[in-house]
C-alpha cells in the first residue's frame, strides 16, 4: 500500500531530479536513452536523517508562504520566555507552517519532531534534555524551556556518555544531519544568548582565504558546508561595493538575505532558513580550531573543543538512531 507520505516523498525526489536536470542543461520533454546506464548505487542517494527531513520540509514550505518573514522568525524576545513556536503543517498547506525560534530551540524542535514521544523513536523528551544537556551553569531549566546553544555544545563534548549521539570532532567527518554548537563565553551564561548552533546540509569542500591567517595556525584547513539554522543575522550578506564580495555571496546564498537582481540592494531577515558557514580544521590533528560566519565575513573565530582561555568552546553530534 503507498501512503500519501511515501507518494510526497517520491514526489520531492521526482522534483528535485528534474530541477538538477534543468541546471544541467538537460532537456525535461524528451531525453535520449544513454548508452550504457551507470548502476545505482548507495551512494549516488546519500540517505538524510529524518530531522533533517523535518528543517528541509519546514524551511521549504515557509518559501512559499505570502509574505513568509511575518511567519518565519528569530525569537529575539528570549527562548526561554516561553513563546518558541515551531509549526509543521500538512502536506500541501504551506499557510499552516510557521516559526518562531531560536537556533537552539529550533534545534531541539527539529529533535522533538523527529524522534519525540509521539514518534515511534520516542526519546527526544524534555526529560531526556534535561537529563543529558542540562544548564551548563548547574541551574534549573524551567519547565517548557529549552537548552541553550551552550547547553548543546557540552553535551555534543559528551556525547560519548549520552544516549542517540555520537561525537563528532574534525569538519572533515561532519555529514548531512550532524549538529554543531558552540558557546561564545565559556566563563558565564548570557541568557538566552550563550552561542549558536547548527545543521549541516551538505559539504561543499574546502575554502581557502586571505582572511584565515587571522588565526595564527599555519596551514590551517576550511571546510565549507551549507547549513540550516535559525538566526537574526544571515550568513553572507554581501558588500554592493564589492564585486567579489556579490558573486561570492551569489555563489553561497543565504536565503534570508535577499539580493536585488541588479545588485543594487538586499535585504536581510531572520528564522530559519539555508546558509554557508566555514568551519576550520587544524592541519595536524583535524581537529576543530574555529569557524567563520560566512565565505564573506573578514574576522574567523577561534574555537575548540577544551576550555581555553579567550577562546570559543565548540563540538559537534551526530544522532545515531533512525532504527526503532
Amino acid at each position: 500500500m503507498t501512503t500519501s507520505s511515501q507518494l510526497s516523498r517520491r514526489t520531492l525526489i521526482a522534483g528535485a531530479a528534474g530541477l538538477a536536470a534543468a541546471a544541467g542543461g538537460a532537456s525535461l520533454i524528451a531525453a535520449t536513452p544513454a548508452a550504457a546506464a551507470e548502476a545505482a548505487t548507495a551512494e549516488l542517494y546519500p540517505v538524510k536523517p529524518p530531522h533533517l527531513l523535518e528543517a528541509e520540509t519546514l524551511v521549504e514550505y515557509l518559501r512559499l508562504r505570502s509574505s513568509q518573514w511575518s511567519y518565519n522568525q528569530y525569537n529575539a524576545a528570549g527562548e526561554n520566555l516561553g513563546s518558541t513556536a515551531v509549526t509543521w503543517g500538512r502536506p500541501g498547506h504551506p499557510e499552516e507552517f510557521a516559526n518562531l525560534s531560536q537556533c537552539a530551540s529550533f534545534m531541539t524542535a527539529l529533535l522533538e519532531r523527529a524522534y519525540g514521544q509521539d514518534t515511534a523513536y520516542a526519546w527526544a523528551t524534555a526529560a531526556y534534555f534535561n537529563q543529558y544537556f542540562p544548564p551548563k551553569d548547574g541551574s534549573t531549566r524551567a519547565s517548557g524551556s529549552y537548552p541553550d546553544a551552550e547547553d548543546l555544545q557540552a553535551g555534543f563534548l559528551n556525547a560519548s556518555n549520552v544516549p542517540h549521539i555520537d561525537p563528532v570532532t574534525k569538519p572533515v567527518n561532519l555529514r548531512a544531519g550532524d549538529i554543531v554548537a558552540w558557546d561564545y563565553d565559556p566563563a558565564v551564561k548570557s541568557t538566552p544568548y550563550t552561542g549558536h548552533t547548527v545543521m549541516i546540509r551538505s559539504y561543499e569542500g574546502t575554502f581557502a582565504a586571505s582572511v584565515d591567517s587571522q588565526l595564527g595556525i599555519t596551514g590551517v584547513v576550511g571546510h565549507l558546508f551549507q547549513i540550516v539554522d535559525c538566526t537574526s543575522s544571515p550568513h553572507g550578506g554581501p558588500s554592493l561595493t564589492s564585486q567579489t564580495s556579490i558573486d561570492h555571496y551569489r555563489a553561497y546564498p543565504d536565503t534570508r538575505a535577499v539580493i536585488a537582481d541588479d545588485n543594487s540592494s538586499y535585504t536581510e531577515y531572520s528564522g530559519v532558513g539555508y546558509g554557508h558557514m566555514i568551519f576550520y580544521a587544524d592541519p595536524s590533528t583535524d581537529l576543530f580550531v574555529g569557524y567563520r560566519w560566512s565565505v564573506n565575513s573578514s574576522t574567523p573565530v577561534a574555537a575548540v573543543a577544551t576550555a581555553v582561555s579567550g577562546k570559543q568552546q565548540i563540538a559537534a553530534g551526530r544522532v545515531n538512531s533512525f532504527v526503532v
